[in-house]
């Protein structure tokens, strides 16, 4: 039977860490998420504290602090940014988070309806981007939802979207080595967008991630989920049998990502596309489309595209293909004036880059996420081998206590019966001396069976002691055992935390440096191609002029 411990004072156990409480965000009912300021940087965060009321309270503690295991350290455009994590003296588990400005995508639709076909692709595109990285990392989400897609009101590009609320991660498979329990019969995710599989009890993986973000996708585009129904057991059953929805006819989408979105509802993982990455492949295809194919040359003029949102790649590839079919257009095969020939040739060039930059990157990002793989297990098992080996001594302390408290009333009780033996004994003594040379035998009897008594009564006193103090014993060389195996697990565990602050700190760096060098060179893509568009629109001038 586990004892509640006392709620612990947790504004002031967190001030001890240097964060002072500033006021509540939100509230749910297995945790609160409270705004918070960093003492010494007097930067604004957030704080998720984890419930201490609920059945599920220490589930929800470990699987907080599974998802600081995977996420410390990583620095990545989509996915909120974890800071610092620890547990309260109650047990309860808290995490820093950086604090986000914007809104989620849930409060999006309710205001604006289904979004236009090129921005649902572009946000679940980045969301994609985010999901690759925590399964590379050995993670599965397991609730992508709108309410858990947060597009920030300033960022490196429109809607720029971060993948939140990582409490709910599932790492490898449920076994004794885990920080925290199985998920047992505790369902995890929201129903609108729950994977049959999750339904139905079964192990989450990538392919977990993949239906959510088909019916994600599917709701941006159709503006209402999938599946719906009031009564939540009727609408996780649809999911397990229900046919797949198409899209309504009024969704002008392309036919690769009907069917994109038709694979990820696949009632089982093996019918859904195998990674994350197959997803990224099909909406990059579906942005480059939507952005318009090249005129024919046939002299027309045929009309200038729309200048794409910034920073979304694929869509100002296509831009910049389109403006070179309007120039071939124009020309109608002239050779194009010295400027513009400058003006393509840096276009070129900047598109290089761009491309070896998003390779770069890509390249960096696997690189620091696959070495993370392997601390993230080790640092899972030990930090489950340090939760095992607390528990045992914990167990071995109460049994040594239990043990020597047995012991020590034993010998108290012995020491009753040595005055007892004592007394009798005297009780002997006096009647010898009274009676001497008169005392009958009959009548020494029952004091000499009293004194005997209380000697045999002193030997099974003696043989508990004994076996106490065995006892007390063989729990102390168990515990001394157990304190030296924790001694070595705690410095692996070291170990651990010292090659992710020198080899994943470095590797972040790097991907970090590279995601900016990305960034540059999307930027002068960008720029190169808005000057492109410029001589497009001299051109098409000079040649209205001429006529």
């Amino acid at each position: 039977m586990t004892v509640a411990r006392p709620l612990a004072n947790m504004s002031g156990e967190l001030l001890v860490q240097g964060y002072v409480l500033l006021g509540r965000l939100s509230r749910g009912d297995r945790s609160t998420v409270f705004e918070a300021q960093h003492e010494a940087t007097r930067r604004r965060l957030a704080i998720k504290v984890t419930a201490a009321d609920t059945q599920e309270a220490e589930r929800d503690a470990g699987r907080l602090m599974t998802a600081w295991n995977v996420g410390r350290g990583l620095r990545h455009p989509h996915l909120v940014t974890l800071i610092d994590a620890g547990r309260l003296s109650d047990g309860r588990a808290w995490l820093v988070m950086e604090r986000l400005r914007g809104r989620d995508l849930a409060i999006e639709l309710e205001e604006v309806g289904r979004l236009p076909l090129a921005r649902a692709v572009h946000i679940m595109r980045q969301v994609c981007d985010a999901l690759q990285v925590l399964h590379r990392r050995g993670a599965v989400h397991r609730d992508v939802t709108p309410a858990n897609i947060f597009l920030q009101s300033a960022g490196h590009f429109a809607d720029h979207a971060k993948l939140i609320d990582l409490g709910r991660l599932a790492v490898g498979e449920d076994d004794p080595q885990r920080v925290h329990a199985p998920t047992g019969p505790v369902m995890l995710g929201t129903p609108l967008y729950l994977a049959p599989e999750l339904a139905t009890g079964e192990q989450a993986t990538p392919a977990t991630d993949v239906y959510s973000v088909g019916a994600v996708l599917y709701h941006l585009l159709a503006g209402e989920p999938p599946y719906h129904d009031p009564v939540a057991t009727r609408l996780i059953a649809k999911h397990v049998t229900a046919p797949i929805p198409a899209l309504p006819d009024d969704v002008e989408a392309p036919a690769v990502l009907g069917e994109l979105i038709r694979r990820c509802l696949g009632k089982t993982p093996p019918e859904r596309p195998g990674e994350i990455s197959e997803v990224i492949e099909v909406l990059d295809h579906c942005l480059t489309q939507l952005a318009g194919t090249p005129p024919r040359e046939d002299g027309r003029r045929h009309p200038l595209p729309p200048i794409p949102p910034a920073g979304t790649a694929p869509e100002w590839r296509r831009f910049a293909d389109v403006l070179r079919g309007v120039i071939r257009s124009e020309l109608a095969g002239h050779k194009p004036p010295e400027a513009l020939q400058e003006t393509l040739s840096w276009v070129t060039s900047a598109r290089s880059e761009l491309d070896e930059q998003l390779a770069l990157a890509e390249r960096h990002r696997a690189m620091a996420d696959h070495r993370a793989r392997a601390r993230i297990a080790s640092r899972q098992q030990l930090e489950a081998r340090i939760d095992a080996l607390d528990s045992a001594l914990e167990d071995a302390g109460r049994r040594l206590a239990e043990a020597e408290a047995a012991m020590f009333t034993d010998v108290r009780r012995r020491g009753s019966i040595d005055e007892a033996y004592r007394e009798a004994l005297r009780a002997v003594e006096v009647a010898a001396a009274v009676g001497q040379g008169t005392l009958r035998p009959h009548e020494l009897g029952p004091l000499l069976t009293d004194v005997r008594g209380h000697l045999v009564e002193r030997s099974r006193v003696d043989a508990a002691v004994r076996t106490h103090r065995e006892r007390a014993h063989g729990v102390a060389e168990q515990i001394a055992l157990l304190m030296g195996e924790r001694l070595e697990v705690a410095r692996a565990h070291a170990d651990v935390e010292l090659a992710e602050h020198d080899e994943g700190m470095r590797l972040e760096l790097l991907a970090g440096e590279s995601s900016d060098a990305m960034l540059a060179a999307q930027r002068a893509f960008e720029n190169a191609s808005l000057a492109l568009y410029h001589r497009c629109l001299e051109l098409r001038y000079a040649r209205r002029d001429a006529d």
